[in-house]
C-alpha cells in the first residue's frame, strides 16, 4: 500500500514527495512486470514456433508500433526543455529545441531492435535517439571513433544495472550499425561483459577512480582522441564530474561528450557547476541541459548534459 492518509488529508508540502516517490516506484515495479512478461511471451514463442516466424512476428509488431508513433507525432508535437549555458551554446540549444522528442526516426528503430533503452519505438525508459538523430544527422559516413562509458551490466550486483533481461553491449553494436566507417569503443567496471567484436573494443574502468580512468585513456586503442564520448554508466553526479573531468580533454574538435540519465535531484548542482566552474575551464565547449518529456519515464531522469567541442 502507499499510505493510509486519504489524499484528501494529505499536507503537500510534508508528504507530497514521499506519495510521488512511492508511486513511481509502483509504476517501475508495473513496469518491469510487463517486461518480464514480455519477455516470457517471446521465449514461449521462440520454443513453440519456428525461428523464421518468430522474427517475422518481431519485425511486424516493431514496424506497427514504429508507424502507429510516426501517426501521433504528425498531431502531437512535444518537445524538450533546454537551457543554454553561454550565448555561443544558443545555436545548439535552438536546434534541440526544435525536434519533435516522441516522433521515432530510423536511429531509435536501431538502438530498439539491439535491445537500448535510448531508442523510442519500444516503450522504452528514454527517448534520447530522436536529439541524437539530429545532432549526428551529418557524421553518418565519416570515419568516426566512438567511446561508450557503461555497457548496460545485467549483473544485479553492480548498482544501476540493466536488470538479468538487460543486453550488455547493446548500444555500441547499434553505433556500429549507424556508423558503418567508424570503430566504437566502450569500458564498464562489470569485467565479465567486456567483448570484443568486429569495429567493437571493450575495456575495464571504474569511472569513479581517476587513476583507472587516467589507465582507459593511455591505453593504444583509444590515443587520438574521439568523435563522441557519451557517459551512461554510474548515475551519480561524483562518478558523472569524475569521469567527464578527467576525459573532456580526449573529445576531439567538433565532437560531443554526452551525459545520459541525470537525476533530478542533482539538477541544481550540475547548473552551479557548469555556471562556475566549467564555463571558465572549457572555453572552446558549449554547454546545453536538455530534459525530455517521457511517459515511461517516472523518476525524471530521461535528462542529458550535451557538451559540444567548437571547432577551432
Amino acid at each position: 500500500m502507499l499510505n493510509s492518509t486519504p489524499l484528501t488529508d494529505v499536507d503537500p508540502n510534508k508528504h507530497g514527495g514521499r506519495i510521488k516517490r512511492q508511486i513511481a516506484r509502483l509504476r517501475i515495479t508495473e513496469l518491469r512486470m510487463f517486461r518480464d512478461m514480455a519477455v516470457s511471451l517471446r521465449a514461449s514463442l521462440r520454443q513453440q514456433l519456428p525461428p523464421k516466424v518468430v522474427e517475422v512476428i518481431r519485425a511486424s509488431l516493431g514496424t506497427c508500433r514504429f508507424f502507429h508513433l510516426h501517426i501521433r507525432a504528425w498531431l502531437v508535437k512535444v518537445r524538450a526543455q533546454v537551457r543554454a549555458f553561454g550565448a555561443h551554446s544558443q545555436d545548439l540549444a535552438s536546434r534541440i529545441e526544435r525536434v519533435n522528442v516522441i516522433r521515432p526516426t530510423a536511429m531509435c528503430r536501431i538502438l530498439s531492435k539491439y535491445g537500448s533503452d535510448k531508442g523510442a519505438v519500444c516503450p522504452t525508459w528514454h527517448n534520447y535517439t530522436t536529439v541524437y538523430s539530429m545532432m549526428f544527422r551529418g557524421f553518418r559516413d565519416q570515419s568516426l571513433r566512438i567511446f561508450e562509458m557503461g555497457l548496460g551490466t545485467n549483473n544485479p550486483a553492480f548498482r544501476f544495472n540493466m536488470g538479468v533481461n538487460g543486453k550488455p553491449g547493446a548500444s555500441l553494436r547499434a553505433w556500429r550499425e549507424l556508423f558503418p566507417r567508424a570503430y566504437i569503443y566502450g569500458a564498464d567496471i562489470d569485467r565479465s561483459i567486456l567483448f570484443q567484436e568486429d569495429r567493437i573494443g571493450t575495456f575495464y574502468c571504474d569511472q569513479l577512480d581517476p587513476a583507472a580512468i587516467q589507465d582507459l585513456w593511455s591505453l593504444s586503442e583509444l590515443r587520438g582522441g574521439m568523435d563522441i564520448i557519451i557517459d551512461d554508466g554510474l548515475h551519480t553526479f561524483e562518478a558523472n564530474t569524475c569521469f567527464l573531468e578527467a576525459s573532456l580533454g580526449h573529445l576531439r574538435a567538433g565532437g560531443f561528450y554526452i551525459i545520459e540519465d541525470i537525476r533530478p535531484d542533482t539538477v541544481g548542482r550540475w547548473h552551479e557547476r557548469i555556471e562556475r566552474v566549467y564555463l571558465e575551464r572549457y572555453q572552446s565547449c558549449q554547454f546545453v541541459f536538455v530534459a525530455l518529456p517521457c511517459p515511461a519515464n517516472t523518476l525524471g531522469d530521461n535528462n542529458l548534459l550535451i557538451i559540444h567541442r567548437e571547432l577551432s
